[in-house]
C-alpha cells in the first residue's frame, strides 16, 4: 500500500534541492563581451543587466549603431552564458536526466 512513498521521496527532495539550485542560480553573475570586443555586460541570474562597460579605445572609432549593437550582442552573450550554467547545474543534479519543462526554469 504505501509502496510509492520511495518515489514521493524522491520527488521531494528533488524538488528542495531544485529550490536550492534557484537560489543559487539568481545570485550568480556572468559577464560577457560583444563580438568586437567593444562592450562588456554582466548580468545576474535573474538576467538584470549589472553592468555594462564599453572599451574607449574601440568607441572612438564606432559609431552610434555599432555601439548599440555591441551593446546588444555583450547583454545576449551574458544571458546565453547564464542559460549554459544553469543548464549544466540542472543536469548535474538530475543525473543528467531530461524532465520536460525543466529547462524552461531558467
Amino acid at each position: 500500500m504505501l509502496k510509492g512513498l520511495g518515489d514521493i521521496g524522491n520527488l521531494m527532495k528533488l524538488q528542495k534541492d531544485l529550490k536550492s539550485m534557484q537560489k543559487k542560480l539568481k545570485s550568480m553573475q556572468s559577464s560577457a563581451k560583444s563580438q568586437d570586443e567593444m562592450v562588456t555586460a554582466t548580468v545576474n541570474g535573474e538576467f538584470e543587466v549589472l553592468n555594462i562597460s564599453i572599451d574607449e579605445n574601440k568607441f572612438k572609432n564606432a559609431s552610434y549603431s555599432d555601439v548599440e549593437k555591441a551593446c546588444k550582442q555583450a547583454v545576449n552573450n551574458a544571458v546565453s552564458e547564464n542559460k549554459r550554467i544553469a543548464a549544466e547545474k540542472m543536469k548535474e543534479m538530475t543525473g543528467g536526466m531530461d524532465i520536460p519543462g525543466m529547462g524552461d526554469l531558467f
